[in-house]
């Protein structure tokens, strides 16, 4: 076979190429952007107006799009595991850019649910999907730190998306605005995994944190399992379904919160520009604490993790119910920020650590599909509860109660062991 221009150039380099991979991966993640919440939500008032929607309207195209967006996760994990990360980033990354042009030309609510549907399905769930198993084929004892540094970069990134992005509308308009976004990641993501990104550290003669030579020997303390688990094994495990019951509450929960933090914190009297600063603080914080979770998450176990994260964003939950209005956005980024440094050093290594690599996308898609179901129905109950009782105080307080089941129930997500498969 001929060689390719990727190992080519890697095979040059003078440095672990795990170290390369770990921009690629950081990219990527920001790329995301056009699919998430964070960037959709601020499109939402350009898309009602345009498409005459209701708010009814609008954000049942945004659920009902994202609920089928969750179904293929799995199988695209599956497909990464066969042809490999880098191939499924070319298809994936190709198929998001067109579908940010896609919603630029919607015209009618039957085309914006089509639009979410890619965007969710693409973006916030197979790029993403990717762009978090790439570092655990590079890495493995220092795997939560690397990621942590991976996820404070991508925070300070993402911090500055909605401001920039309300701007952009303002001068461009909301359509030429999402064909940008489109042609950014085709311009910019894809020649960079072309010309640089390498699957694994084998293709290349390396190997995981860059130990030793390529023998086919791991280090003593490998935090991977002796024994790889399939998707099956994994979901006989009492570990896998705490965890993807915790995944799928947490993006519920996050979600809802993120897409009505403006009416809720102005339901506490804050002004519109105080509770829009407060997402460029908590990502800021965040960022902050992500180094800190991904060390901890090489040096503890992880259901203590699991256990820290949930209990912490129960409690950052507490506070915004009960905290007064001149320090609510001060509590609650600082103690959602440290539960989601914990939270991000957690995913970043569990699933590895605990199932191995060789089924990881497939693993991590089951996962995915869970999370991207969760972050659809969310916001639509938190609706439903604002609808019937005037307020958000029973949304907000059912989401600590269930944060705070889970993180007890964290405790029993212990290393599962392939024989047997109770752990």
């Amino acid at each position: 076979m001929r060689p390719k221009i990727n190992t080519w150039l890697a095979k040059r380099t003078n440095v672990f190429y795990g170290w390369i991979i770990l921009p690629i991966s950081t990219l990527a993640a920001f790329f995301t952007s056009p699919g998430q919440t964070y960037m959709v939500s601020v499109f939402n008032p350009s898309l009602r107006e345009t498409l005459n929607l209701s708010l009814t309207q609008l954000t049942g195209a945004y659920m009902f799009g994202t609920v089928l967006a969750s179904l293929p996760q799995t199988f695209i994990g599956q497909m990464a595991d066969r042809i490999g990360i880098r191939k499924a980033l070319f298809i994936i990354a190709s198929l998001f850019s067109l579908a940010c042009v896609f919603i630029s030309q919607a015209n009618s609510l039957p085309i914006l649910f089509l639009s979410f549907f890619f965007l969710r399905m693409l973006g916030q769930g197979a790029l993403e999907l990717l762009s978090v198993n790439m570092l655990p084929m590079w890495f493995r004892d220092k795997l939560g730190s690397v990621s942590g540094i991976k996820n404070v970069v991508v925070n300070l990134m993402i911090s500055v998306v909605p401001v920039s992005i309300l701007a952009l509308i303002g001068v461009v308009g909301w359509r030429r605005t999402y064909m940008i976004a489109g042609a950014s990641v085709f311009l910019i993501l894809i020649p960079i995994v072309y010309f640089f990104y390498i699957n694994r550290p084998e293709e290349i003669g390396q190997t995981i944190d860059g130990n030793g030579s390529s023998n086919g020997l791991q280090p003593v303390n490998s935090k991977i399992p002796e024994n790889e688990f399939n998707l099956k094994e994994a979901m006989r495990t009492r570990a896998y379904w705490i965890l993807t019951l915790s995944w799928f509450a947490w993006a519920a929960i996050a979600t809802a919160i993120t897409f009505n933090l403006l009416p809720i914190f102005t339901a506490k009297g804050l002004t519109e520009g105080q509770a829009a600063a407060s997402f460029t603080i908590l990502m800021v914080v965040s960022a902050v604490f992500q180094i800190v979770g991904g060390v901890i998450a090489d040096r503890v176990e992880l259901r203590w993790m699991a256990f820290g994260a949930l209990g912490l964003y129960a409690l950052a939950i507490g506070a915004l119910i009960s905290v007064p209005v001149t320090s609510v956005i001060l509590v609650y980024t600082l103690i959602l920020g440290f539960a989601q440094g914990l939270w991000g050093g957690l995913g970043n290594t569990v699933w590895v650590r605990y199932f191995g690599r060789e089924h990881l996308g497939k693993i991590r898609g089951s996962v995915w599909t869970a999370a991207v179901a969760g972050s659809s129905i969310g916001p639509f109950l938190m609706g439903i509860s604002f609808d019937l009782s005037g307020d958000f105080f029973i949304s907000l307080a059912g989401f600590a109660v269930v944060l705070f089941g889970l993180a007890i129930a964290g405790l029993w997500a212990t290393p599962p062991e392939r024989s047997g498969a109770k752990a």
